[in-house]
């Protein structure tokens, strides 16, 4: 239940500032997404929902240091696809967007981050 609070309130600081969500489609360098960085199966292993749209962006490209604090919350034994990651995310765009794909990104920085376990809100911190 917390956790659908919390989702909800992003939903709506989204929503209420901006008609519609922005998504760096044109942006072919460095940009700030509100997401959800959830462990899929398949090709690209960590993805990025754009919260608000139907955009989905995947960790591709060199671990970088940001990427490296986000995989000690997955990979501390318990399941990688038990948790989400809500954040501020600094992305860079590895590839021009197109339409219909999932886009490959590198991430620069997290902010405002909640961490999630089975619909559990697990930790909430400001900046990694």
């Amino acid at each position: 239940m917390r956790i659908i609070l919390v989702v909800i309130k992003m939903l709506l600081a989204v929503s209420s500032s901006h008609a519609e969500v922005f998504t760096g489609e044109n942006q072919n360098k460095p940009f700030t997404i509100h997401g959800r960085l959830s462990c899929y199966n398949g090709g690209s292993t960590f993805r990025i929902w754009i919260v608000g749209s139907k955009r989905m962006l995947y960790i591709a490209g060199d671990q970088t240091p940001a990427l490296e604090k986000i995989n000690k919350f997955f990979s501390d034994g318990d399941g990688w696809f038990t948790r989400e990651v809500f954040a501020d995310f600094t992305v860079e765009p590895l590839a021009s967007d197109t339409k219909g794909y999932m886009r490959p990104v590198r991430i620069l920085d997290i902010k405002r981050v909640v961490i999630t376990r089975e619909g559990n809100v697990i930790a909430q911190i400001d900046e990694l």
